[in-house]
């Protein structure tokens, strides 16, 4: 016989299983779940049922009170959110030839926040698109723009006697690679490399395209200008500080969207590829600063200093910059400067040959990997290997097996997402060091100037130190 009770309670056990296993999903996936129209009228809809049935039982409300309380804290982060969307909507970044991307202006309400506000696929993005004369025209596009829109919007300001559909967007980095996107790409100016531009050209004429002149002139005086002046503590404290507010932008989906293709999601990875860039901002602004140091003293106490910075990095757990010195001071063109190593001290030297062992690639950064696992968070993690992670583990597994979904490598590319959200778990919050000059540390920080074109600065170091016959 059927027992009335035991039906209702068997009910009420799914509907809390089910409110509770919403609540984790929402709590895990966090924005991307308040953005998506569907999941927002499933959460809408899921609230009012809740509450719907809390009257419905009426004296017996307790069965449903704590998933009631659920749902209503839930609503009120997505209320939340939207206001703050609201906030932060209509945020226009604008693209400089290195470094980040700078934000302009917007409609925040609240200038007191000084973080770094999230890259959004609708926000816009002012950036250049040049000819291959090197002629150029701006263009003021949303960030999640295709190849294609990018295309039109160029071929209309740059009157080119071709037909459109005869053209193609390419990226031409320092070095001169060229690296078309098809048409369908977006996001293509937070995708592009440091230091490169974005060209229109005829599909038959990409042979023709060279670097303009910014990307391939050295500023050394300008560039190395400052660096002596700076405390290196409160420089590694800033660093820090940038470094991450860059990381804590980028959201775990955004390694999924990268590693399987951005054109499968039809999403931005604009937070991602600029903290990725950010690597290769500190490792060529290394390299530069040493190599644009024309004193051979004054080279030595930047080499010195280099290494000092760092030790503060690991210090402050911020292993994405640390590995970017690290593999800056070992690139050949600062590795090869023999007199300047010799007139190191043998204790910065002693120091460097250790930080040595900790960035070896061997067994997988294995001397790495027991570091850091022994750490607490938060922490800014070596992120290339993160993504190198992910990449190993799609390219290594099929996505399904017999028409079935491959769990063992959704649970293998969780585990490198879980481990970018430890090193998240907590805020970061370190005590500042003594500052004279606070305001011109955080802007030197926040756009180091280099030179990231392999030939010129092997050319710069043969200059400092000949090659011996």
């Amino acid at each position: 016989m059927e027992n009335p009770a035991q039906d209702r309670e068997y009910t009420i056990n799914c509907k809390r299983k089910v409110v509770q296993f919403v609540y984790r999903w929402v709590v895990t996936i966090r924005h991307p779940v308040f953005d998506d129209v569907v999941s927002m009228s499933f959460l809408e809809e899921l609230a009012s049922d809740v509450e719907a049935d809390c009257q419905l039982l009426g004296g017996k409300s307790q069965a449903l009170q704590e998933e009631a309380s659920l749902m209503h804290h839930i609503m009120s982060r997505l209320r939340r959110y939207q206001d703050e969307r609201l906030e932060t909507s209509g945020l226009k970044w604008k693209l400089p030839p290195g470094g980040q991307p700078i934000c302009l202006f917007s409609a925040i309400s609240n200038p007191s926040k000084n973080n770094r506000p999230i890259i959004r696929p609708n926000d816009d993005i002012i950036f250049r698109v040049y000819c291959a004369d090197h002629t150029f025209c701006t263009l003021r596009l949303a960030v999640n723009a295709t190849a294609e829109t990018i295309k039109v919007g160029a071929y209309e300001k740059c009157s080119l006697r071709h037909p459109v559909q005869d053209l193609r967007i390419v990226e031409v980095k320092s070095n001169g690679e060229r690296v078309p996107f098809r048409d369908s790409e977006h996001s293509i100016p937070t995708t592009v490399a440091l230091n490169s531009c974005i060209f229109l050209t005829p599909k038959d004429h990409m042979d023709a395209l060279t670097c303009v002149p910014e990307q391939e002139k050295s500023e050394g005086a300008e560039i190395s200008g400052d660096f002596d002046s700076l405390s290196t503590k409160e420089l590694a404290y800033h660093m820090t500080l940038f470094d991450w507010e860059l990381f804590w932008n980028v959201h775990e989906y955004e390694l999924i969207y990268l590693t399987f293709g951005r054109h499968r999601f039809q999403q931005i990875t604009a937070n991602l590829d600029i903290f990725l860039r950010r690597f290769n901002e500190i490792q060529y602004w290394v390299i530069t600063e040493i190599c644009t140091s024309q004193n051979i003293s004054k080279r030595t106490n930047i080499l010195k200093k280099m290494i000092k910075l760092a030790t503060y990095c690991k210090e402050y757990y911020n292993f994405n910059a640390f590995f970017a010195i690290l593999m800056g001071l070992s690139d050949v063109a600062v590795s090869r400067l023999s007199t300047t190593w010799d007139k190191l001290p043998s204790k910065s030297r002693k120091q460097f040959t250790e930080y040595e062992t900790l960035i070896d690639p061997s067994r997988n950064h294995r001397a790495y990997r027991i570091t850091v696992g022994k750490l607490p968070s938060p922490m800014i993690p070596f992120m290339p290997l993160l993504i190198k992670d992910m990449k190993f583990t799609h390219d290594g597994n099929k996505t399904h097996v017999d028409g079935l979904v491959n769990f063992e490598k959704m649970h293998m590319l969780a585990q490198t997402m879980r481990t970018l959200r430890y090193c998240r778990a907590r805020h970061l919050v370190l005590d500042p060091p003594v500052s004279k000059n606070e305001a011109d540390v955080k802007s030197y920080v926040s756009c180091l100037r280099c030179v990231n074109n392999e030939r010129t600065l092997m050319s710069m170091s043969q200059k400092l130190e000949p090659r011996r016959t």
